[in-house]
């Protein structure tokens, strides 16, 4: 029995002396060489995955450091072992770098925490394509002679940041009149360091009295290069009964990047409802008609315009035609929509000329606090002493009327006692 046991013994001995010899004639223990991630001895070949790389992603423009760990898993040692990166787009070794790395001898059942590492650093093309972009090695045990080429790598690379920015928002015209058309331009710029793509805009009116004409309140780009911009042109009218202000409403962003993961921004944006005030001063009433007269002069202001006006505020220049005899700076206020509101200076003329100009100079501001100042001249007429009865602006004095009732009184009375003298003396 123990001879048995022994004639086995020596029989396994001298397979496993045999099987070492046979390994040992050979170039590469090819199928037990790992380049991997991991030292797990029960998978083979972790999909070709590499170790680590730094940055994770990495960005289009700037560089990534990538590492392997080669690991036997056979009983024979790999000797003269060297490693060749093969640059492919849009990777790139930097100037004087070698792309082969010499390793040595990596020795049977060397694995885990002694398996042996190649680095790179690698620089990254600023057009690089987002996404998983593949990396190529092959190595070598005969001094370069024969190369065996290992499963594709991945490095992922991404924008740090994929921003898509609103670089400004324009309104033609600047202030929407109610009831009128306009034409809102929206500018887009890819900030990133990469394309942008399925990017659609879209105006939220829910709450504001806006509403699109000949297209819908969302827009789309099919794709956005980096650096690029881009003007979405929205056209809108203001309903006819908004207020005149600046409404705020969100501007909704959603985009891609090149790896497809999805991206959204609620900005918030700003248009202006409202139009210049149609202000018109008219000469109300007045009780100055000739030279010499004194009295109160009456303006009048009219808000024609849909928009309400504020602090409006009048003065009235000096002039040779005139002495102003009240305060010549008169602070008025607000006027709202189809309204008016007056105001009177006391005058005294003391020029022959029948048009007086009246220069006014006024200043206000819009519902939105736009401010304006004109300057209007009003004319006011005068007239003769005579064309001043004519019209009625002028009556004749009590006196006067009083000496011509004396008068006629008195011719009445002379002729009456002429009369009566004839009669007595006819009988």
């Amino acid at each position: 029995m123990k001879k048995s046991v022994l004639i086995w013994i020596v029989f396994f001995v001298a397979v496993s002396l045999n099987v070492i010899a046979v390994v040992n004639d050979g170039a590469i223990d090819q199928a037990r060489l790992r380049f991997s991630n991991a030292s797990n001895t029960n998978q083979y070949n972790v999909n070709n995955v590499i170790v680590n790389q730094n940055p994770d992603p990495a960005e289009p423009g700037k560089y990534v450091e990538v590492r392997w760990k080669i690991e036997n898993f056979g009983g024979t040692a790999v000797k003269d072992l060297r490693v060749e990166l093969i640059p492919v787009y849009p990777f790139s070794l930097e100037s004087g770098d070698s792309a082969i790395r010499k390793i040595g001898t990596v020795w049977g059942n060397q694995m885990g925490d002694e398996g042996m590492m190649v680095y790179y650093k690698l620089r990254i093309d600023k057009n690089a394509v987002e996404g998983e972009n593949a990396i190529m090695l092959r190595y070598s045990n005969d001094k370069g002679n024969t190369w065996i080429k290992v499963e594709p790598f991945n490095i992922r690379i991404k924008s740090h940041d994929a921003i898509l920015s609103v670089v400004s928002v324009k309104s033609v015209p600047s202030q929407i009149v109610p009831g009128k058309d306009a034409e809102v331009q929206i500018k887009i710029k890819n900030m990133a360091d990469s394309l942008l793509k399925d990017i659609k805009v879209k105006l939220d009116l829910s709450n504001v009295p806006f509403v699109p004409i000949g297209s819908t309140n969302e827009k789309e780009i099919i794709m956005l290069d980096s650096g690029k911009q881009s003007i979405l042109k929205f056209s809108l009218t203001a309903e006819s009964d908004a207020e005149s202000k600046i409404y705020k409403f969100p501007l909704l962003i959603e985009y891609q990047d090149e790896s497809e993961s999805d991206y959204s921004k609620n900005n918030i944006i700003g248009l202006v409802v409202g139009e210049k005030p149609k202000l018109s001063l008219v000469l109300d009433s007045s009780e100055v008609y000739t030279t010499g007269d004194m009295g109160d002069v009456v303006v009048k202001f009219v808000n024609k315009g849909v928009t309400d006006l504020k602090f409006l505020n009048v003065k009235l220049k000096e002039s040779n035609d005139y002495k102003i005899l009240s305060n010549d700076d008169v602070y008025i206020g607000n006027i709202d929509s189809d309204d008016y509101e007056t105001t009177d200076f006391k005058l005294y003329i003391q020029t022959s000329n029948m048009v007086v100009q009246l220069p006014l100079s006024i200043e206000y501001r819009d519902a939105n606090n736009n401010e304006y100042d004109e300057d209007i001249s009003l004319n006011l007429n005068l007239y003769s002493k005579a064309e001043a009865k004519k019209f009625g602006f002028k009556k004749s004095s009590q006196k006067t009327g009083i000496i011509i009732v004396v008068i006629i009184v008195g011719i009445g009375l002379f002729v009456y006692r002429r009369w009566r003298k004839k009669k007595n003396n006819g009988k």
